[in-house]
């Protein structure tokens, strides 16, 4: 299959004309100005991931809710699942910038962290 995808990785924003197969994989990509658009385009093929960020209510804070964000991306295909699980959490204060709210979101490995502080009242 052929397709053009935009990488995202530098400011460059390049469109990556890309060669490829589920069998073989990525084969070929072209028009990318650096070489870290190979590993950019096999990733979005294959294995979609995003950061999700969100925010959370806080109970006994200065700030009804906190920022929150996975400290790595998680598969896109768990998003919606993800917010849904997110959805019935509440955190308690005092909060610092990286506590972590939920450990390993959905089997995924990675956290969900705080992005802000939040003190008690």
């Amino acid at each position: 299959m052929n397709t053009t995808l935009i990488c995202i990785v530098c400011p460059v924003s390049c469109p990556c004309d890309v060669e490829w197969t589920q069998e073989d994989g990525v084969i070929k990509v072209e028009n990318n100005q650096c070489k870290l658009a190979f590993e950019y385009v096999e990733g979005e093929l294959f294995d979609p991931r995003r950061m999700l960020t969100t925010s959370v209510p806080v109970d006994g804070g200065n700030w009804p809710l906190v920022s929150v964000k996975t400290h790595v991306p998680i598969p896109k295909d768990q998003m919606l699942e993800a917010m849904k699980a997110i959805e019935g959490i509440r955190a308690e204060a005092p909060i610092k910038v990286g506590d972590v709210i939920v450990p390993d979101l959905l089997g995924t490995g990675s956290d969900l962290v705080a992005t802000r502080n939040v003190t008690t009242v």
